[in-house]
């Protein structure tokens, strides 16, 4: 599959290509994979691998991406991962500035700002 998939890249969109970018805060560090098509906004198939600065727990999870203005332009502005009682986002407004946050329920229990590359 991979030959056919390799052959196929210039003239279809079958075939698909993971990403991952890295974020770095004060607080976490994660690295997030999108296992989707190439070129589309909108994903349900992400992972997040994301580790704990101060205790280096971490934690493996699965989520999609957060977008806006669906389903007329569908703008990207993040990633959100879901774990039981907890969500987790990343989320951006400018490309610049990532926040990192972590929520119980509606209540937000952790809050980190960095960067991804």
């Amino acid at each position: 599959m991979l030959v056919a998939c390799s052959a196929l890249v210039f003239f279809s969109s079958l075939c698909y290509a993971d990403s991952t970018v890295h974020y770095d805060g004060n607080k976490f560090t994660a690295s997030i994979t999108r296992h989707c098509d190439e070129g589309n906004v909108s994903c349900d198939n992400v992972t997040m691998e994301s580790k704990s600065k101060a205790n280096r727990n971490s934690i493996s999870l699965k989520g999609r991406t957060v977008n806006i203005n669906c389903p007329q332009s569908c703008d990207f502005r993040g990633y959100e991962f879901k774990n039981g009682l907890y969500t987790y986002s990343l989320t951006t407004n400018d490309f610049q500035e990532w926040v990192y946050s972590v929520y119980h329920g509606t209540k937000l229990i952790a809050h980190d700002k960095g960067t991804v590359n």
